[in-house]
């Protein structure tokens, strides 16, 4: 007997979780200073303290690697690991406002805290109405999450982009402007945790499961560039805004945008009662997604900005009239 789609989307994202942390707990624990030479922080006083740390986020990795391959125990485990990835994030604004620690940091705590709040949130909550209700919610989250963004795009984030062609007028906004800017980007990062939340529930009714988990896939390799890119605008603006400006243009346009829109694609191939007026308009989203990948692959600022604004004004609707349909 085939295993439901949720479950198997399950195992997949406890995987994920465990080779994060197993990953991250090597690195700590294998080369210490390699942390702080790349967030450009003093290194450890006690740096067999932080090796310390990486072993026991390793720890926690090969318990989520027990709990993908024990779904009917998995409970405890997620519950203890969502209770940490929800204290990471305390301790790590303490450490932020204290000065021990720098906002360049946020791209560790994206990673390793707040990208796993939901899954792990829906894993505990599997067989309970409330899951199915925020479940069924998928659409009308990302829908909101990503108008939100777009409206965050429009009047704040876009006086610090490339659009705004004078760098030490961008610089000084954003430096004028630090918690406004960043806000405006975590808007973005709930944006794209919605659309894979989104994604998912379109795979899991609409296409045939495989096609489903391989469109979860890819679109979770679009998130993983999609974090690292806003990690960098959040945490290392406007003080490197022109050393990467490109990187974040390649990470987040091209790669993300790109990745996601290959997963829209394969999900709608895989939707056969996606027909007229409704598989037109879906086509014009992804086109506009993948005008938006080329666009900034080739570092066309014009470009960017326009399919930019093709993309929020033809999926934020699309996805309230046509995506509620399919999740």
């Amino acid at each position: 007997m085939n295993e439901p789609f949720r479950f198997r989307l399950h195992r997949r994202i406890l995987r994920l979780a465990a080779a994060e942390a197993i990953a991250f707990g090597l690195w700590a624990a294998l080369a210490p200073g390699t942390f702080f030479d790349l967030f450009r922080m003093e290194p450890p006083r006690y740096p067999s303290a932080w090796r310390c740390l990486g072993m026991v986020v390793g720890l926690y990795g090969l318990g989520y690697a027990y709990a993908a391959s024990r779904l009917e125990r998995a409970r405890p485990w997620v519950a203890i690991g969502l209770m940490g990835k929800v204290i990471g994030p305390v301790g790590w604004i303490l450490a932020v406002r204290s000065g021990e620690w720098s906002v360049r940091t946020v791209s560790l705590i994206l990673f390793n805290d707040v990208v796993w709040w939901v899954p792990f949130s829906l894993i505990l909550l599997e067989g309970t109405r409330l899951g199915a209700r925020i479940r069924r919610a998928a659409a009308p989250a990302c829908f909101v999450l990503n108008t939100a963004g777009a409206f965050a795009m429009l009047f704040v984030l876009r006086h610090g982009l490339e659009s705004a062609a004078d760098p030490s007028v961008r610089a000084a906004y954003i430096a004028d402007h630090p918690w406004l800017w960043r806000g405006s980007w975590a808007i973005w990062v709930a944006a794209a945790v919605s659309l894979l939340g989104f994604y998912a529930s379109w795979g899991s009714r609409r296409a045939d499961a495989r096609r489903g988990l391989a469109a979860f896939g890819v679109a979770a390799a679009g998130l993983a560039f999609d974090l690292a890119g806003q990690g960098l605008l959040m945490g290392w603006f406007p003080e490197d805004l022109a050393r990467l400006d490109r990187a974040c243009a390649l990470l987040s346009g091209a790669a993300a945008n790109g990745l996601y829109t290959v997963a829209g694609t394969m999900l709608t191939l895989g939707t056969g009662d996606l027909r007229g007026a409704r598989r037109i308009w879906t086509w014009v989203v992804w086109g506009s997604g993948y005008g938006l990948a080329a666009a900034a692959l080739v570092g066309s600022v014009a470009g960017m900005a326009a399919a930019t604004a093709a993309v929020m004004i033809s999926f934020c609707p699309w996805v309230w009239f046509v995506g509620r349909r399919l999740a």
